[in-house]
């Protein structure tokens, strides 16, 4: 039902569920009037054989003159659908309005005796109606929103079957799950989506009927395997128990699992199916190479964590908490092997061991003695520290008598 956003000043029976012939004058008269400040209106296409309507769901994008270097003041719209109460949200977010239904205004559709019913429900006779107002981003924002909330909860639908397949599909578009990284971004593009995974945008743009139309559209996904469907678990949100169309889908999918049909039992003996669902969306989308290299920088940090962090060459070098001589020694033997890209190359043909060989040559070639007197210096006084480095190798030499500067800084005092 509608009215949830002002729960706070209206009673919940404000706002009554809309006849569908109602429903769809007010969305023509309301699409108009918000065609007046933005380029781009639209209602997502309804649920199937829905019976009445809580409220009236618009999505806008692209500001018309004057507000084209701005947003479209949250007043302008309020006066223009003639609003009596809003819920202004800044930015690209859904705001809500409040637009009383006029005495009589059901009657010409043949309502008159709901209308009255409605009226009876509230206090003070006066009812409402919810107008929701989402602003996207832009152009490429409104078409992914507009595909992924038409026919009420067929976006969700997709989401779930798509989380089954190990995939993430949502407004933003197609991801690959990749915990504890953050998701990877495959496509935003639905048409290229939906080639993808093997739905006919011939039989979306057709329409559907029914909700089971749109169930059996949803589940033709390629990937999709009934047998191993699943509607709870890791990955998967939990869905509003209002979800009424997403439920019976669920159900639906049970059933069918229980009596396959020989289209879904030719479906699954396919070989795409076989194949790991990851390996053949990054190569259908081209980013195979992109999706690699990034699992390689986070293994190459990881590396790196494990066996040239502070800490490590800290008790490497038993350096005593003298942090600023740890420091230097981690500079100058990236400086000696080209960086860290060069200090992993040297651990693939070296070990750990190694390293912590080149760290101690490094300590030794600087000088860096450790001292009651140098722990002291260090406290009193920055040390800086000049460096030269040759590339590829662990050769060049800096020598630095931390004796002396510890003297010099006692001397000072």
């Amino acid at each position: 039902m509608g009215g949830s956003a002002f729960g706070s000043i209206l009673q919940p029976t404000a706002f009554p569920r809309i006849p569908p012939p109602i429903y769809q004058a007010l969305k023509g008269s309301f699409l108009s009037k918000l065609q007046e400040f933005y380029e781009c209106v639209g209602v997502p296409t309804e649920a199937p054989e829905k019976l009445d309507h809580g409220d009236l769901d618009f999505l806008a994008a692209i500001p018309k003159a004057p507000f084209t270097d701005s947003s479209v003041p949250h007043e302008c719209i309020r006066d223009a659908i003639c609003a009596t109460y809003m819920n202004p949200m800044e930015g690209n977010r859904t705001s809500n309005y409040a637009v009383p239904i006029k005495p009589g205004a059901w009657a010409e559709f043949g309502f008159a005796g709901l209308e009255h019913q409605c009226r009876k429900d509230v206090e003070n006779g006066e009812i409402y109606y919810q107008v929701d107002v989402h602003v996207c981003y832009d152009k490429d924002e409104w078409d992914r929103t507009m595909f992924f909330h038409s026919y009420g909860d067929m976006g969700m639908i997709l989401g779930l079957i798509s989380r089954n397949v190990g995939l993430a599909l949502g407004v933003k578009g197609l991801k690959i799950p990749d915990p504890p990284n953050p998701p990877f971004d495959l496509s935003e593009h639905f048409e290229e989506i939906a080639e993808f995974l093997g739905l006919s945008m011939q039989r979306y743009n057709e329409g559907f009927e029914t909700k089971r139309d749109v169930f059996e559209w949803a589940a033709s996904i390629r990937f999709f395997d009934p047998s191993q469907f699943k509607s709870q678990g890791p990955g998967i949100s939990k869905v509003k128990p209002e979800r009424k169309m997403y439920a019976e889908f669920v159900e639906w999918v049970v059933a069918m699992r229980q009596e396959p049909s020989q289209d879904q039992t030719d479906r699954l003996s396919r070989q795409d199916l076989r194949a790991p669902t990851r390996d053949v969306a990054l190569a259908f989308f081209g980013k195979k190479g992109e999706f690699e290299a990034l699992a390689k920088a986070r293994s190459d940090r990881l590396k790196l964590k494990g066996c040239f962090s502070g800490s490590v060459v800290h008790d490497w070098a038993e350096m005593g908490g003298y942090w600023k001589g740890v420091k230097l020694i981690m500079d100058e033997v990236r400086a000696r092997m080209g960086g860290e890209e060069g200090i992993l190359k040297f651990l693939e043909g070296h070990s750990e061991n190694d390293l912590k060989k080149a760290v101690l040559q490094v300590k030794s070639d600087l000088g860096i003695v450790i001292s009651p007197e140098v722990l002291q210096a260090e406290e009193q006084a920055p040390l800086l520290m000049p460096s030269s480095s040759t590339s590829g190798t662990l050769v060049g030499e800096i020598v630095v008598d931390m004796k002396e500067l510890a003297m010099a800084s006692g001397k000072d005092e």
